[in-house]
């Protein structure tokens, strides 16, 4: 079930974890490895972490653009915490409207390396 916020944007996160824990997963046992989905849905979490924080400002600027103006904006100048979410919400729906080329492979191969770490 996805959470919305009033008027915002659906919470894509656990559908896009899951979407992306199976994937992951699959290409891992191509390869030869059979990791538990803890240690897989740790990394994609990492991935999807990194990824908004990445895009989030861009996400920002662009809501800020369509209320009618705005300079470069960072969540340091913006004192609402409900449009910088709102923002993060945006990057999340959008990364998983639209996966990164190779992102489910980047996954698999921390995944498989921090399999490699624990031996």
């Amino acid at each position: 079930m996805k959470k919305k916020q009033k008027g915002g944007t659906p919470d894509f996160r656990d559908k896009l974890t899951n979407d992306m824990v199976s994937k992951v997963e699959e290409i891992c046992k191509e390869q030869g490895h059979t990791p538990g989905k803890d240690l897989i849905k740790k990394q994609v979490n990492i991935v999807i972490d990194e990824y908004v924080e990445d895009w989030y400002e861009v996400s920002l600027e662009a809501i800020q653009l369509m209320d009618g103006g705005a300079d470069f904006v960072t969540d340091e100048e913006i004192d609402d915490p409900d449009l910088v979410k709102e923002a993060k919400l945006r990057v999340i729906k959008c990364m998983y409207d639209e996966k990164p080329p190779g992102i489910h492979e980047h996954v698999a191969e921390s995944v498989i390396q921090e399999m490699r770490n624990e031996t």
